[in-house]
């Protein structure tokens, strides 16, 4: 028996796939009496996509929900994160549009031992190693994930039970992509040890949120500002603003951060600067300032980076100068 996290009352848009994960979510939700509609995208990059399609098409046809279909670009380099950016895209435009209360992922428990794991090899601290949670903020909406205590296998058996029927991804056994060779040394492990492994992670997210803090010092619309803690701490902080904006970031992106101590772009859309004290997080902005602001920043030490978006807020500019003016005083 299968009991996926409790959802608040609402109405929700499911990210649908055709896999295992979300087709089981799919009928798990209905069990729970979840009003949902579903969402799908077409990469197009295998030949079982057009079929993954017509199964959600025919799935929302026969339990009368919405079937929002997306068909993503050719995406010609660093395809994960890209795809990424368009589905989180394209499903934010469908929730803020018809009004949803969030929405559903199928991420499991299996995705979340292989983040872990894979992370912790790369060298990292907890609270990067620890990925998801079961509910995460957006900008606009919150993103729940109630399948995340759940095993894969556990999903697998559910399907075979219930008769449902599920595509098979099957560049999931290519062991060139490093999630799949991790995958095949994991998933016996998990099989033997789910239930010490779930409460593992209880105890590590209860460590995370007792060590690490958001610690926002002051925000206006898109820009943060915090004071600095440690690295570690620093990048958690980071994260959170960027998620909440539709950005994760990735490991490489991660590590130009400390080796630019804090002061550097992110994929052309974000910047990051930092002071002895405090650390900014903006908007990049390409912008002709006037002559009044660029010399209120000079004597003001605002940091340069994070100039243009200031100039570029005009409803807020005076809380601005006044949140800097205070700065200046306190330091």
């Amino acid at each position: 028996m299968i009991k996926i996290e409790p959802l608040p009352a609402g109405r929700y848009l499911l990210g649908f796939s055709g896999g295992v994960d979300s087709s089981a979510l799919f009928f798990l939700l209905l069990k729970e009496r979840v009003e949902f509609d579903i969402a799908i995208v077409d990469y197009g990059v295998r030949d079982a996509s057009k079929m993954e399609v017509d199964y959600a098409k025919e799935l929302a046809q026969t339990y009368q929900k919405l079937c929002f279909c997306a068909q993503s670009p050719k995406f010609t380099s660093n395809f994960e994160s890209q795809a990424r950016e368009f589905r989180y895209r394209f499903f934010s435009q469908i929730i803020l549009e018809h009004n949803y209360n969030g929405l559903i992922l199928a991420h499991q428990l299996n995705d979340r031992v292989e983040w872990m794991m894979m992370q912790f090899c790369r060298g990292v601290g907890l609270n990067s190693m620890l990925g998801f949670h079961f509910i995460e903020e957006r900008e606009d909406y919150f993103i729940y994930r109630p399948l995340w205590k759940i095993s894969k296998m556990r999903l697998y058996a559910y399907c075979s039970d219930m008769g449902i029927k599920f595509f098979e991804d099957q560049s999931n056994s290519n062991e060139s992509y490093t999630r799949n060779r991790f995958r095949k040394i994991l998933s016996p492990i998990l099989e033997t040890n789910e239930n010490g492994i779930i409460r593992s992670f209880d105890l590590l997210i209860h460590d995370r949120e007792r060590l690490y803090k958001r610690g926002v010092y002051k925000y206006f619309e898109d820009l943060a500002c915090f004071e600095r803690k440690s690295d570690d701490e620093d990048l958690y902080r980071i994260d959170w603003w960027l998620k909440r904006r539709g950005h994760v970031l990735s490991f490489p992106q991660r590590q130009e951060i400390l080796k630019c101590d804090f002061s550097c772009e992110i994929v052309g859309k974000w910047v990051v600067e930092s002071d002895e004290q405090r650390i900014y997080l903006a908007p990049k902005v390409i912008i002709t300032m006037d002559k009044n602001f660029r010399e209120f920043s000079r004597k003001n030490k605002i940091p340069k980076r994070i100039r243009p978006y200031l100039f570029s807020s005009q409803k807020h500019q005076e809380e601005i100068k006044n949140f800097f003016l205070k700065i200046k005083e306190k330091d």
